[in-house]
């Protein structure tokens, strides 16, 4: 198993999480638009879950990251997205996530998020805030995304132009993940 992220430091907890869990893994810094030549050899499954792929605001990032993912697998092998149901999201618009209060051997947290919605809907942007509590100390720390709107159909043509077959959607219910899945074969 290999894993990547474009952020330094996700790698790093990746690593040091899977080393608290006895993983075996390997890892690495990469773009997922340049798998291609960032990742060397090719594998059975490609991951991209989370809804990482709604970072890719233009649609020649979502041509050029289903293309390098496609590259990475073997005949026959899967790839298997996940996206946030942004149809839903559309239709309620939320601008803020309720809180979560952590009490944690370093602290107390607080996290929660605000939500910026674009006019012409094909973007939103999510603000996280977390306040820490140290000694007695309140500090907020703020981490800042922009997302597409990716809706099912458009990350279903570019894996088909990417050259994957059999595109199939799969509910939370199905799965069991919070989000819906995508999977696609590399023929």
């Amino acid at each position: 198993m290999h894993a990547t992220d474009l952020s330094p430091s996700a790698v790093a907890r990746a690593e040091r999480e899977a080393r608290a869990m006895h993983v075996s893994l390997t890892t690495g810094v990469a773009d997922m638009r340049m798998l291609d030549w960032q990742v060397p050899g090719t594998f059975h499954v490609v991951m991209s879950c989370d809804n990482a792929m709604a970072h890719l605001l233009e649609d020649s990032d979502l041509d050029d990251a289903a293309h390098a993912m496609a590259s990475r697998l073997v005949p026959g092998g899967l790839l298997v997205a996940s996206l946030r149901d942004h149809s839903a999201l559309l239709e309620k618009r939320p601008r803020f996530t309720a809180e979560r209060v952590l009490d944690t051997p370093l602290g107390r947290r607080v996290l929660f998020q605000v939500w910026d919605w674009a006019v012409d809907e094909r973007q939103y942007t999510v603000r996280q805030f977390i306040l820490r509590q140290e000694s007695g100390v309140w500090h907020t720390t703020e981490h800042t995304g922009v997302y597409r709107l990716l809706q099912p159909v458009e990350l279903e043509q570019a894996l088909t132009k990417a050259g994957l077959v059999d595109p199939r959607w799969y509910t939370p219910e199905e799965t069991g993940f919070n989000q819906p899945l995508i999977t696609a074969r590399k023929p």
